[in-house]
């Protein structure tokens, strides 16, 4: 076969499994990615503030003092 013909197909063959390598990573991150999600939902309702102190401000003291 021709030489050039010979290394395009060597360098298909490195871009081929470079590809796969990058959309492994991808495919992990997206995993990591949802599963941050899925606990920032978890936790978004515990950091709602209640009823009672969204009508108070934040640098007031406390009746007691």
């Amino acid at each position: 076969m021709e030489p050039r013909i010979v290394e395009l197909e060597k360098r298909m063959a490195y871009l081929e499994k470079y590809v796969e390598e990058l959309n492994e990573v991808i495919v992990d991150q997206q995993r990591q990615l949802d599963r941050c999600n899925k606990e920032l939902t978890r936790l978004q309702p515990k950091s709602t503030p209640s009823p009672i102190d969204a009508d108070r401000p934040h640098d007031e003291k406390p009746p007691h003092y």
